[in-house]
C-alpha cells in the first residue's frame, strides 16, 4: 500500500517538475520574443525621427523585398507609425502571456512545495540525489 502512494507521489512530482521545465521554456522564449520586439520598435522609432528631420522635398524610397520604389515622404512615416504601433501592441500582448506564463509557474511550485510538505519519503529520496 505504501509503495502505491510512494509511486503516486513520485509520479506526480515528475508530472509537476516538467510542466515547470516546459513553462520555463515558454518564458524563455516569450522573453526573447519582447527583447527582439523591443529592438525593431526602437529601430522604427530612431529612423522617424531621422526621416523627419529631413526636408518635405527630399525623394525617399521605399524598400518592398529586394527592390526599392520612390515614396512621399508622409506615407513612410505613417507606415513607420503603424509599425511602431504594431510592435507596442505586440509587446504588449506578449508582457500579459509572460504574467501569465509567471503565474502559472507560481501555482505549480506552490503545488511541488505542498507535494514535499505531505510527502516526507520524498523529501528523503530528494535529499539522496546529488546534485552536480
Amino acid at each position: 500500500m505504501a509503495d502505491k502512494e510512494e509511486e503516486r507521489v513520485l509520479q506526480e512530482f515528475s508530472e509537476l517538475q516538467e510542466k515547470v521545465m516546459v513553462q520555463s521554456e515558454v518564458m524563455n522564449r516569450i522573453m526573447q520574443q519582447e527583447r527582439m520586439i523591443g529592438v525593431h520598435k526602437q529601430r522604427a522609432v530612431l529612423t522617424k525621427t531621422e526621416l523627419s528631420a529631413m526636408p518635405d522635398s527630399a525623394t525617399m524610397y521605399k524598400s518592398i523585398g529586394k527592390a526599392y520604389f520612390a515614396s512621399p515622404k508622409a506615407d513612410i512615416l505613417k507606415n513607420l507609425d503603424d509599425t511602431v504601433s504594431q510592435y507596442e501592441s505586440d509587446s504588449k500582448k506578449l508582457k500579459d502571456q509572460r504574467e501569465a506564463i509567471d503565474q502559472k509557474m507560481k501555482d505549480t511550485e506552490a503545488q511541488i512545495r505542498e507535494l514535499l510538505a505531505q510527502s516526507p519519503t520524498l523529501v528523503r529520496r530528494l535529499g539522496a540525489v546529488r546534485i552536480q
